[in-house]
């Protein structure tokens, strides 16, 4: 089970789960393919396949996750409410292919910066209307606080009077 599957919150779910592009794993495949003759190829192609297998960046309801690791592990998360900024890095190859780095950065020291992706600006999409979603939930909630605030002070100037 991946890591972002294992953590999920009550009420959580995952929006999107970031892939790897098909150029990479053509690369890895290709290191095996030309290079696999001299040993070389195999190294890589297995140093690839276990990045691919051991690194995952996800968007959830609440959060945005990125996790790395095959003996320990690395995992980064920043809340959905508190995200400043999204960054969207894509060369051109990026742009010809459809891949990129996504760079999320929240309030204080908080900076997400994910492996490349396939599919980024799907990702950028996402993070943004979650967090648009997140604000319009806070704005109700305030909201009602005010209107419940209201009603309780109308009550205790009934009882008082």
């Amino acid at each position: 089970m991946s890591y972002v599957k294992s953590s999920l919150g009550a009420d959580e779910e995952i929006l999107m789960i970031a892939r790897f592009p098909w150029p990479y794993h053509l690369v890895a495949w290709g290191a095996l393919l030309v290079l696999g003759i001299v040993g070389v190829g195999v190294i890589i192609w297995a140093m690839m396949l276990v990045h691919f297998a051991t690194t995952e960046a996800a968007l959830t309801t609440r959060r945005v996750v990125y996790k790395k690791g095959l003996f320990t592990r690395e995992t980064l998360e920043l809340g959905v409410s508190t995200i400043e900024q999204i960054e969207l890095h894509q060369g051109f190859w990026g742009r010809i292919f459809g891949f990129g780095v996504v760079e999320v950065s929240g309030t204080g020291d908080g900076q997400i910066r994910t492996h490349s992706m396939a599919d980024p600006v799907k990702f950028r999409r996402l993070v943004t209307d979650a967090r648009a979603q997140d604000r319009a939930i806070v704005v109700e909630q305030t909201e009602f606080n005010q209107a419940d605030a209201r009603t309780r002070a109308r009550e205790r100037l009934q009882l008082s009077s």
